[in-house]
C-alpha cells in the first residue's frame, strides 16, 4: 500500500499542520514525512533519473518544509490537495536550482571531467525495477516531459485532475488535453513497436 493509498483525511492533515506550525512538534513533522516522502521521492526520481540526487532532494524538501511551515496557510477545505501541491512546488524549485547548479559546475569543469565519461543511471531502468513494468516505462520516456508528468501524477500517484492541475500549475482543461495526448501517444508507441 502506498502512502497515498494509506490516506490522510482532511481533519488529520489539518491537525498535523497545526501541531507543526504552533508547536514545532517533531512527531507531526515525522508523520508528514512518512505520508509524503515516498511521493516526493518518486516525483524527483522521475524528473532526474538519479537515485542519489532524488534522495538528497527529498531530504531537502522536508528540511525546507520545517523551515517554511509557518508560511503555509491552512485553507477552510482541500488542504490535502493544496498541501501536496505546495510540497511538489518546493520539490520542483529545489530540483531546478540543483540542475542549474550542476550545469554551471559542468561548464566550469568540462575540461577536467572529460576522462570521467560514466553514464547516469536512466530513469527507465530505475523506475522499471521499482514498478516492474519495463515495456510501458520504456515508452513513457518517449513522451514529452509534461505528458510523462501527467501520466505519473494521474495513474501512478492516482491524483485527480484537479490535484494534478494544482501540482503542475495548469488548468484542469490543459491537464485533460495533456492526458489525452499522452495516452494517445502511448497507445501508438505500445502498438507500433512491441519489443
Amino acid at each position: 500500500m502506498t502512502d497515498h493509498e494509506a490516506g490522510l483525511n482532511e481533519e488529520q492533515l489539518v491537525a498535523l499542520l497545526q501541531r507543526a506550525q504552533k508547536e514545532g512538534d517533531p512527531e507531526a513533522f515525522g508523520e508528514l514525512y512518512r505520508r509524503y516522502a515516498n511521493r516526493i521521492y518518486r516525483y524527483l526520481l522521475s524528473k532526474t533519473g538519479n537515485v542519489a540526487l532524488a534522495e538528497d532532494l527529498t531530504s531537502q524538501v522536508f528540511v525546507r518544509l520545517i523551515e517554511r511551515i509557518g508560511q503555509y496557510t491552512i485553507a477552510p477545505r482541500d488542504n490535502i490537495a493544496i498541501f501536496s501541491a505546495w510540497l511538489y512546488r518546493i520539490a520542483h524549485h529545489l530540483m531546478i536550482d540543483e540542475i542549474r547548479k550542476q550545469q554551471r559546475q559542468a561548464n566550469i569543469n568540462a575540461n577536467d571531467l572529460q576522462h570521467l565519461d560514466t553514464p547516469q543511471p536512466s530513469i527507465a531502468a530505475e523506475v522499471e525495477r521499482k514498478l516492474e513494468n519495463e515495456h510501458l516505462l520504456k515508452r513513457l520516456n518517449a513522451l514529452s516531459e509534461e505528458q510523462r508528468q501527467v501520466i505519473l501524477l494521474r495513474f501512478i500517484e492516482q491524483y485527480s485532475i484537479a490535484e494534478t492541475a494544482r501540482i503542475m500549475g495548469k488548468t484542469e482543461g490543459a491537464v485533460k488535453v495533456l492526458q489525452y495526448r499522452a495516452i494517445k501517444n502511448l497507445r501508438t508507441l505500445l502498438g507500433g513497436n512491441a519489443s
